[in-house]
């Protein structure tokens, strides 16, 4: 029999996606199950999508450039001038959102058998995108206990070696919520100086802030040669369907390195950077409302959350997601409980483990992350599913 490469062999099923079969099973016994597993939101469009939308009228759909339409480039060059970054068009390439981005960053950053800094848990994606580039990701575990704040500044030192090229951040975080603070990420700064290292900060969820203004590492003194900046508009405008992120630099070898990347793929989707042109131009509108929805929402799950015995959770201060600890072994077989023996008025609940958002081996496996992608009465009765699962299932297993 002909194999695969190990490349493929080894990359992980999704840990966001690898239930879902369960709970295609359970719909079809009538239950309804509250997905909380994937950062996919239930917002509306803005509205000058849903126009922009009604409005198309094309003949012929052609490839867009390499290097992005203008229009759609310019758009969001006007979107960094609300947070004081000016870029010229080369800074900015259109990328098919956010995972085209990670993949081209650490491709332009790393050669094969070169490392990464991360700080886990991560965006798992990171670990699929990293095994296909062939780049080895190197663990800081931040912990649940403490907010996953950032660990002393030596402890990061540590894990740096000769083949050390890039430190990633998520900010604000993709699973854990977490806001970097500002003197954190002077640290990052700071490191990557001493050592001559890239930063690539995603920066998806700029907006999705509960307290304070979003702003950018950009903003700092000392980041602007170093930083690798990922974007995306699925989560600020509610459509990861749209696929249209953006990866900018300052940096111009770096972009000239993206933009031979960018031609090996020909372009990212035309029509996407058609429809974003508009919103960007108006982001704000949008994107204050949507972040105090989802404070709402955070709000919610954390009064629901304070009546479950043995749980530990972080505080939220941005993104859409909650890290949770449950007093049980395996988050997984929980999950699986979940959606085969256990319902509360004909609903159950699906969320993600999160074993698979770390690296280092053993850890997460009592944790789950859930998203806010579902509107407070509905979260609100989400938790309660939780917490009656919960107690079942520690009534028949030994503790």
């Amino acid at each position: 029999m002909i194999k695969p490469s190990k490349r493929s062999s080894q990359l992980i099923a999704s840990p966001i996606r690898k239930f879902w079969p369960l709970a295609v099973a359970a719909k079809k016994q009538g239950i309804e199950v509250l997905k909380l597993n994937i950062g996919d939101p239930d917002l509306s469009l803005p509205q000058e999508i849903q126009k922009s939308l009604r409005k198309i009228n094309l003949k012929n759909l052609g490839y867009a450039p390499s290097a992005g339409l203008i229009e759609n480039v310019d758009a969001w060059r006007t979107y960094y001038q609300t947070f004081g970054l000016n870029f010229e068009r080369e800074n900015i390439i259109p990328t098919t959102g956010a995972t085209e981005g990670i993949l081209f960053s650490l491709l332009t950053v790393a050669d094969p058998g070169e490392e990464i800094l991360v700080f886990e848990p991560l965006y798992t994606n990171y670990k699929a995108l990293a095994g296909l580039a062939n780049v080895i990701l190197k663990p800081i575990t931040l912990k649940l206990e403490n907010n996953f704040q950032l660990p002393p500044e030596g402890e990061i030192i540590k894990k740096i070696s000769a083949k050390t090229r890039a430190i990633i951040i998520i900010n604000p975080d993709n699973p854990t919520g977490k806001v970097w603070s500002v003197k954190e990420l002077k640290t990052i700064i700071k490191i990557a100086k001493k050592y001559n290292l890239y930063i690539i900060a995603d920066e998806t969820y700029r907006e999705i802030v509960f307290t304070g203004r979003p702003g950018s590492i950009l903003n700092l003194a000392g980041a602007r040669e170093r930083v690798i900046l990922l974007d995306s508009v699925s989560k600020r405008f509610s459509i990861p369907g749209m696929r249209i992120g953006i990866i900018a630099s300052y940096n111009k070898i770096v972009m000239q390195t993206i933009l031979k990347l960018a031609m090996a793929r020909l372009s990212a989707p035309t029509i996407g950077q058609l429809l974003t042109i508009s919103a960007l131009k108006n982001s704000r509108r949008y994107t204050r409302k949507i972040a105090a929805e989802y404070r709402r929402r955070s709000e919610t799950v954390q009064a629901g959350l304070r009546k479950i015995p043995g749980v530990t959770y972080n505080q939220p201060a941005g993104a859409f997601y909650q890290v949770i600890k449950l007093p049980v072994a395996k988050a997984d077989d929980f999950i699986r409980f979940m959606l085969e023996d256990f319902h509360y008025q004909s609903q159950t609940l699906l969320v993600a483990p999160m074993e698979d958002f770390y690296l280092t081996p053993g850890l997460g496996q009592q944790e789950i992350r859930l998203a806010y992608v579902l509107e407070s009465k509905k979260l609100q009765q989400a938790i309660t599913i939780l917490k009656l699962g919960l107690e079942q299932y520690l009534g028949q297993k030994p503790k």
